[in-house]
């Protein structure tokens, strides 16, 4: 068992050790030490980093014997090590880790809203509660008094008991182990069983933010920081307002009423758009139908388009559709280097757009389908995309002349 000295002082930064075994995980060297300050992943908490003899500690675990193993970049040598912390990483998770003991216990203190796992990331950190259905002003309580714990500096203590002793401390949560039960205690308010590294005092913390909340498995999902990230949160969100305000020429006051606005007129000036675009897709779809091709008693509507929404394509055919009977709408798109097709044909008509469409894709090199009403396709080769509709065309004709309509080859 390795002798855990971040239990015994979270501030100690530098240690020296022997090292006990050296094995490999994962292709990486590894070693197990007589002591160390490094943390392991656990709880929640993700593994403190540093270097070992100057060689950088890339994770740390704890295996089934309780020995802490320290992943490293390269090999270590020698049976002695000086151990050195990346202290401001060790000190952001203290301040996280502290901060959720507060938060949990407000959320249980409030609302009997209770922790059920906590997890720290790299840029915020969350709890997920048991209970759904926060407001914006629970939330602002909460944040309220998490914010007069930590101001109010109160002492956070680590107790180490036995079992028999449990009975001494209102825990928040049952332990997980049976013996040696470590209590973080933040002064007459929270008593948590835990085994991760903690600020002696809650005015390190700094301040609590909650960024966001979601509704998460039938409970609540806290998103929050603390500490220096809590900072770097708001001096990103603060710069977000000052360019807001700028491009606005509004004051932070005025804002808010300013944006309301903008959306207003956005979506007028959206409303507008859409009939105007409306009224110019109808006028193309006209200009496409007056260029059709006649095959016997069916029309034929083919055009190549150049970086044409597909869902403007959908919409032309079923403009053009509508209008008139017995026509087969073929339409080809480049886009990126790459061809589409849209085949449509109006109901009265038996041909299966599906099976043409799988015949045209073969010649742009590609692949596509659906029903005999409708079908689309692509392909990689653009430059074919021409050729695909005329195949396609020339496919119309001889299907019509199968299935004995009488239909004449146009000169």
């Amino acid at each position: 068992m390795t002798k855990k000295l971040y239990h015994e002082d979270q501030y100690l930064q530098e240690f020296s050790s022997e090292v006990i075994e050296e094995k490999k995980i994962n292709g990486k060297p590894a070693v197990a030490l007589k002591q160390t300050a490094f943390y392991p992943t656990s709880g929640g908490q993700p593994h403190d980093m540093g270097t070992l003899n100057d060689i950088a500690v890339i994770d740390v675990i704890e295996d089934e014997n309780h020995q802490i193993v320290h992943l490293l970049e390269e090999p270590l040598k020698g049976q002695r090590v000086t151990g050195l912390i990346d202290w401001p990483r060790r000190l952001d998770h203290m301040q996280q880790h502290t901060g959720q003991h507060v938060l949990s216990q407000v959320f249980s203190k409030k609302f009997e809203a209770e922790t059920i796992s906590f997890h720290l990331g790299e840029e915020s950190s969350t709890i997920d509660l048991n209970q759904s259905g926060f407001g914006h002003d629970a939330i602002n309580q909460v944040e309220i008094l998490a914010n007069q714990i930590i101001f109010e500096n109160r002492s956070v203590i680590a107790h180490t008991v036995s079992k028999s002793e449990l009975d001494q401390f209102p825990l928040r949560k049952p332990p997980a182990v049976k013996d040696r039960i470590r209590i973080i205690e933040v002064k007459n308010f929270d008593y948590s069983p835990c085994g991760g590294t903690h600020c002696s005092r809650t005015g390190e913390i700094g301040i609590l933010k909650i960024s966001r909340y979601e509704h998460y498995k039938g409970g609540t999902r806290i998103h929050f920081s603390c500490g220096m990230r809590a900072l770097h949160d708001y001096q990103k969100k603060s710069e977000i307002i000052k360019h807001l305000t700028m491009s606005m020429s509004s004051g932070e006051d005025e804002l808010n009423q300013n944006i309301q606005k903008f959306q207003e007129n956005f979506k007028f000036l959206r409303f507008e758009y859409e009939n105007l675009k409306k009224q110019i897709l109808d006028n193309e779809a006209q200009e496409l139908f007056s260029k059709r091709e006649k095959i016997g008693e069916i029309y034929i509507v083919k055009s190549l388009f150049e970086n044409r929404d597909q869902k403007e394509l959908v919409f032309l055919a079923k403009k053009i559709l509508n209008t008139v009977p017995d026509t087969v709408i073929l339409f080809g798109a480049k886009s990126e280097g790459k061809a589409s097709l849209l085949f449509q044909r109006s109901e009265d008509l038996p041909f299966d757009m599906g099976q043409l469409m799988k015949k045209a894709c073969t010649v742009i090199k590609g692949r596509g389908g659906g029903r005999p009403q409708q079908a689309q396709g692509g392909g990689p080769d653009a430059n074919k995309l021409a050729n695909a509709l005329q195949d396609a065309e020339q496919t119309l004709f001889e299907m019509n002349q199968a299935i004995g309509k009488n239909v004449r080859h146009r000169k």
